[in-house]
């Protein structure tokens, strides 16, 4: 008979594969020692399932040893050699330790230590025990089905509790500020006070523990919500930008509450998940809000390894997710915030709630206003409308009219798919026509005296001063309610007018009582209504377009003298033109190296109102609409040159659209005048520069081969703190004797006049760009 094989395990090995593999660092040791200490105090302290005050933990850690000490119901004999050093035995899964609500179930125990320690120390007093009991145990001595443990009783010299004192090998280490960010996650939510080397990491609230920023969010309400068994109530505030912060408490399952609650902050990172508030493992639950922070369940299970949780926990958690994700929606919706958050938009388009886009905006033409969809049908009233899903300003400006209204969908996601869903399902807007087309022409004997003067003073003013020399212009009716649709037909440019477009009114009142301000009024009409629909047709520059590309005239500098005491003006410099090319200190010491001075003395008498001195520019009934951007493109000016004024400074007490909200417009120099104003008919744009002694203007044409630089050198120098500048919209105003540009308000003072001379020196240079 063959004999049997002795059945050996070598002790080491398994140590290593119940310890190290599945808990790898001192780290996961120290964690779960802690929580075994707490899970002790529950059971003496929540013992009726409501935890009372009195417990507490402290950790020391020193050198290579780490100590945890609780005061909770401390392990009896039994359990000391039953549970604690049994591998695999847990006692935790009694009907007392379930109600106490504590967090390990798994088992293994003592183990656990050995994979990163070389002794473990056990002091512990049951509660209502007249004794302690010592246990000891040595990595190096233990041995697989023999009694290598030390074991015996010992006077008590303390309250209940247990002491636990591990020797780290030489492999390992465990330093305080370590072991502090390591456990921040697990315990800083702990009801029970715990001490690391004397510091106080725990007790922190869902709110304190999350950024400090969710304090100050604003409540926005509440609302109970249940699915598949799940339920809660959502308490939910939000920052300024719609940030969304969910508190939820009263959860039940089943119709049974339980004990609870989750803190969820959008965009908050990890959402940890814990267990009678001690972290287990993070919660990889997605969605729109993309909430992090803390999910306090008692369902959540941990797998083995503590590193995730159970597939079937997650699905739980996630229902209440998706349910705050929900709550959040549907209370976000009804407050203006809801335009400001895109996880909104998102969810609205992911779940198909467009019943919740009623504060979300679009953008609506021709007057380039954000409109909630809950106020689209008071905001057009009897109007036609149309969506437009694309881009192109052509189509916009071609459709959109003070009939007809354009509601643009945004290019950019979630916002796209909302506003394209509810437009479409709910306001039921058609799309935007293909084209538009000419229904009828009216001939001139059809038309009134007014209206013909309408037609004659338009195609004048593209003639002298848009330089669009072979142009028509009829009164016609239009498909859609267009007011304005341009036509090129070989080197003839015909524009059709809506006859009853509502901008043709006014101009007709106008020039039937205040003939004498009609002129002005329709280059203001052209200048808003037209040109934006024919700019590709206008001539780069003026005088022939490419000639004066080819134009760089003489750089010269002027000198200016401003007598203070009689609350003078402004004197202007004019100076070198910076390309692109250069840098701008370059340019302007090459402009200083040519330059040639000149003097002219400027009175008080030249510092003028704009209502006086331009009478009806600010009454103007034309008023321009500009959406966010569009200020910056290329404009042409406000010409005014039947009208002579010897002022240098123009100021107003007032704020208008014509003229962009400026309150202060600066002459340009006589030379300037004499040599450049051709340049200022064109369409272009401004940009202004400031800071030490300059203020530089840069203006340039449409297609930006052609640019005027201005420079302005100031005396004495502008205030550190006001140093700036960047595109404005263009306000270029031209009268018959002068040009006048916009002063930021910012600067307004730097040309205020008070008692003394003052200097001005200025240069200026026509440059055109090499391509």
């Amino acid at each position: 008979m063959t004999a049997g094989i002795v059945f050996q395990v070598e002790t080491s090995r398994v140590l290593q594969i119940l310890a190290k593999e599945i808990y790898d660092s001192p780290l996961a040791m120290l964690r779960e020692n802690l929580q075994n200490a707490y899970d002790a105090i529950r059971e003496r302290f929540a013992a009726t399932g409501t935890l009372q005050p009195g417990g507490r933990i402290d950790i020391e850690i020193n050198s290579n040893q780490v100590a945890i000490s609780d005061n909770g119901i401390g392990m009896t004999e039994s359990v000391l050699k039953e549970n604690f050093w049994n591998a695999g035995s847990s006692g935790k899964h009694s009907e007392r330790a379930r109600k106490a609500g504590v967090v390990g179930t798994f088992g293994i125990g003592a183990m656990a230590n050995f994979g990163v320690c070389t002794r473990l120390e056990i002091i512990t007093r049951p509660l209502e025990s007249d004794v302690a009991l010592l246990s000891i145990a040595e990595r190096d001595t233990l041995k697989i089905g023999e009694e290598c443990i030390v074991f015996k009783t010992v006077p008590p010299d303390r309250e209940a509790g247990t002491i636990l004192t591990a020797t780290l090998d030489s492999n390992n280490s465990i330093l305080p500020q370590q072991a502090q960010s390591y456990l921040l996650p697990y315990v800083s939510l702990l009801p029970v006070p715990v001490y690391l080397n004397g510091e106080l990491i725990s007790t922190r609230t869902m709110k304190e523990a999350l950024p400090s920023s969710v304090r100050s969010f604003a409540p926005l309400g509440s609302k109970k919500l249940e699915e598949r068994g799940f339920g809660a109530l959502f308490s939910i505030s939000a920052d300024s930008n719609g940030q969304i912060f969910a508190n939820v408490t009263d959860i039940h399952i089943g119709g049974t509450s339980i004990d609870g609650e989750m803190g969820l902050l959008q965009g908050g990172g990890q959402l940890m998940g814990l267990r009678s508030f001690f972290g287990l493992a993070p919660l990889p639950v997605a969605g729109n809000y993309q909430f992090g922070g803390f999910a306090n369940l008692p369902f959540l299970q941990p797998t083995a390894g503590r590193d995730a949780l159970s597939r079937e926990s997650i699905d739980q958690a996630a229902i209440l997710i998706a349910l705050a994700e929900r709550a959040s929606s549907e209370i976000l919706a009804e407050t203006t915030l809801a335009d400001r958050s895109n996880a909104l938009l998102a969810w609205i388009g992911a779940n198909g709630r467009y019943d919740l886009a009623k504060r979300i905006t679009i953008l609506v033409h021709p007057r380039e206003e954000n409109i909630p969809f809950g106020d689209i049908a008071d905001y057009i009233g009897e109007r036609r409308r149309y969506y437009y899903a694309g881009n192109d300003r052509s189509i916009i400006g071609t459709f959109a009219s003070d009939e007809s209204y354009i509601l643009q969908i945004s290019p950019n996601q979630p916002r796209r798919r909302v506003q394209q869903q509810y437009v479409t399902s709910i306001l039921n807007v058609p799309a935007i026509p293909d084209s538009a087309h000419v229904l009828r022409e009216y001939s001139g004997v059809e038309l009134e005296l007014g209206e013909a003067s309408i037609l004659f003073k338009i195609a004048a003013i593209l003639r002298d001063d848009y330089l669009i020399p072979e142009v028509e212009i009829v009164f016609a009716d239009i498909s859609h309610q267009v007011s304005i649709l341009p036509e090129k037909k070989g080197s003839i440019l015909k524009i059709f007018l809506g006859r009853k477009a509502a901008a043709i009114a006014p101009l007709l009142e106008v020039q039937s009582k205040a003939y004498e301000l009609f002129s002005q009024f329709m280059k203001d009409y052209v200048r808003v209504n037209i040109y934006p629909r024919i700019q590709e047709f206008v001539p780069s520059s003026t005088r022939g377009g490419v000639e004066a590309l080819r134009k760089i005239l003489l750089r010269s500098r002027e000198l200016y003298r401003v007598e203070e005491a009689e609350r003078g003006d402004l004197e202007g410099i004019l100076g070198d033109y910076l390309s692109g090319a250069a840098s701008l200190s370059k340019v302007l010491q090459t402009a200083r190296a040519k330059s040639r001075s000149q003097t002219q003395r400027v009175s008080a008498s030249q510092v003028g109102a704009i209502e006086k001195e331009v009478p009806g520019l600010t009454d103007s009934p034309v008023r321009p609409e500009i959406d966010g951007g569009q200020e910056f493109v290329a404009a042409p000016p406000i010409i005014r040159d039947d009208i002579s004024s010897n002022m240098k400074i123009l100021t107003t007490g007032g704020k208008y659209p014509l003229l962009n909200q400026f309150t202060m417009l600066l002459g340009l120099s006589d030379r300037l005048m004499k040599t450049e104003a051709d340049f200022f008919h064109v369409p272009h744009t401004t940009r202004i520069l400031w800071g030490g002694h300059r203020v530089v203007y840069i203006f340039t044409e449409s297609t930006e081969r052609l640019s005027l630089y201005y420079d302005i050198e100031l005396k004495s120098p502008i205030g550190s703190k006001k140093t700036g500048g960047g595109m404005f919209p263009t306000t270029t105003l031209i009268t018959k004797s002068r040009i006048f540009v916009p002063v930021p308000d910012v600067i307004e003072e730097e040309f205020h006049v008070d008692g003394g001379a003052k200097e001005f020196f200025v240069r200026f240079d026509l440059l055109a760009s090499r391509v």
